[in-house]
């Protein structure tokens, strides 16, 4: 049997709108990875800055690819989901990159816990030029709240076992700021399983243009309109959120977010290989 067919195989869909500049990192850090059980989609909506022209050169690199007008990100995620025939599914969208060889951190801890509907791993946040400004080392748990909303996922290092999204459905098309949020509370509300690896996977790049800048005034409507759906209250939030971020302080997350971002601070994540 060859390695391709041991190898659990990853689905990578990138949603992509009018990020032409960011593209090819974001291409280049996926296809680099050398893994050899990887499906790779990318939905783009429309762009009109060059991006369709991009991706055509790597054409022949993917298992599909569009470019189409959509309603948003949420919905370029689940047509590339529904193409998708992965063990482990994840976007990582077209702005962000995946670290060297994380990949393979992901498919060997899946490997030796395959029952696992969640696999994370440290997640990275840069500057506009994707220079490392921050790292987060996940917490031993999750949640520390019966609502199941603080848990501090790195969505580019969130890799999901496909079995469980089939059973709970892709991202809300209605929301286009917490869809990950509100992905991972549904995945610990059907009792799904999380497992944290201790490398860093993925990098969110801060812009003027990302969503988190660009959008910022839609996160907090987004928030209150599904906590009250779950019927969740802020204010057990608020005790969650204080009660994980002891957790972090008494399980060493925060350690190991200082001695990642000691080793990796300034640097770009694919011009560093020798230090993964």
């Amino acid at each position: 049997m060859s390695c391709t067919q041991t190898l659990p195989r990853i689905s990578i869909v990138t949603p992509s709108y009018n990020q032409a500049k960011y593209l090819p990192e974001t291409i280049e850090s996926i296809l680099s990875q050398d893994y050899p059980n990887l499906e790779y989609i990318i939905v783009d909506g429309g762009s009109t800055d060059g991006s369709a022209e991009i991706i055509r050169k790597y054409a022949s690199h993917l298992a599909y690819w569009v470019s189409e007008k959509d309603s948003g990100q949420s919905e370029a995620i689940n047509k590339g989901l529904h193409r998708a025939t992965g063990n482990l599914f994840n976007w990582i969208n077209s702005d962000d990159v995946l670290f060297p060889g994380a990949l393979r951190k992901i498919a060997e801890a899946f490997e030796r816990n395959p029952e696992a509907d969640l696999i994370v791993g440290c997640n990275a946040r840069s500057d506009a030029e994707g220079r490392i400004i921050r790292v987060s080392a996940p917490p031993t748990r999750m949640a520390m709240s019966p609502s199941h909303w603080v848990m501090y996922i790195g969505q580019q290092s969130a890799f999901i076992n496909m079995n469980m999204l089939r059973r709970i459905g892709g991202v809300r098309e209605d929301l286009h700021c917490i869809m990950d949020m509100e992905l991972y509370h549904r995945i610990f509300a059907a009792g799904g399983s999380y497992i944290r690896i201790n490398a860093p996977v993925g990098m969110i790049r801060e812009h003027a243009n990302a969503k988190g800048f660009a959008q910022k005034d839609r996160w907090a409507p987004e928030k209150r309109k599904v906590f009250r759906e779950c019927g969740t209250h802020r204010q057990s939030v608020k005790i969650a959120r204080i009660k994980t971020k002891l957790c972090r302080l008494l399980d060493g997350s925060y350690m190991r977010s200082l001695v990642l971002l000691c080793k990796w601070r300034g640097r770009r994540p694919w011009e560093a290989y020798q230090a993964v």
